[in-house]
């Protein structure tokens, strides 16, 4: 990631498809589904933005991802991405669609914020609506696994490294 990385929230701007009203403060993009993310310093938000309903109008058949986030890192900002969806196996397929248009949209329409999402670790969080029914010994967990997708989550947990609950 270059060191003059933009913001979060001047990547955000900076995409013609999203522009400067996609983006909202802290974790207010993702309205209830706030509460399923947790953080012990609110302070390293830095802003989120929801894509499904910001790129309807000009994606509306394509499987569109639901979040982004911004993350202030101890040098830099990053943008992760969250899916809030049913985590059973029959959804797997479902979940991978919209993550390969998720890649395939930061690459095409988004770059800055391409260039701000980890390529070190996975940056894609799914959180599930629910409870995860997909065993972690599965092909469908093997198949989540080689995508970079996390393994689903109830509550996402950020500011450490291991997720749980």
């Amino acid at each position: 990631m270059p060191e003059n990385s933009p913001t979060f929230r001047q990547a955000v701007e900076q995409c013609p498809d999203l522009g400067m009203s996609a983006w909202q403060p802290g974790l207010q993009a993702l309205g209830q589904n706030s509460q399923r993310v947790r953080c012990s310093d609110t302070r390293r938000l830095t802003g989120s933005v929801f894509l499904g309903e910001a790129l309807k109008e000009q994606y509306p058949g394509s499987p569109r991802w639901d979040y982004g986030i911004g993350w202030r890192e101890s040098r830099r900002e990053v943008a992760l991405w969250i899916e809030v969806h049913p985590a059973h196996t029959g959804e797997v397929e479902t979940v991978l669609r919209k993550l390969q248009w998720l890649k395939w949209w930061l690459a095409a329409s988004a770059p800055a914020l391409g260039d701000i999402t980890p390529q070190d670790r996975s940056p894609f969080h799914w959180i599930a609506t629910d409870s995860v029914s997909i065993p972690k010994n599965s092909p469908q967990a093997r198949r989540l696994s080689q995508s970079g997708l996390r393994y689903p989550v109830r509550i996402l947990q950020l500011g450490r490294e291991e997720q749980s609950t």
